[in-house]
């Protein structure tokens, strides 16, 4: 399957066991943002939980960027068709963009 067909599916099951964890763990504290909102608590204490959710889903991210990496990495090496490592390239270099645009650095 060409690179730009490659889907979280096709990941290594550790990776994709990972990335769930994650995302599960992004879940989790986005329902305890909800429930202190709606049960009235502190401003501080949600935006506390909401930087827990952040968090994970920066975690997230990471780990499908390394995914794709690993993956793109046998491409890069093997792949004698120069049209195709060209595409492998753009695809991380669009993945990082998407990326850095949802992360804040400080």
């Amino acid at each position: 399957m060409p690179p730009e067909g490659r889907s979280v599916r096709a990941a290594p099951n550790d990776t994709t066991a990972e990335l769930l964890q994650r995302l599960r763990s992004a879940n989790g504290h986005l329902q305890a943002v909800i429930a202190m909102a709606e049960a009235g608590e502190p401003c501080e204490a949600v935006l506390h939980q909401l930087g827990a959710v952040q968090a994970a889903l920066r975690c997230a991210g990471r780990a499908l960027i390394q995914c794709q990496l690993e993956k793109s990495a046998d491409s890069l090496l093997s792949d004698s068709c120069p049209e195709t490592r060209a595409k492998t390239v753009l695809r991380l270099s669009n993945l990082y963009s998407l990326l850095i645009k949802t992360q804040t650095y400080r």
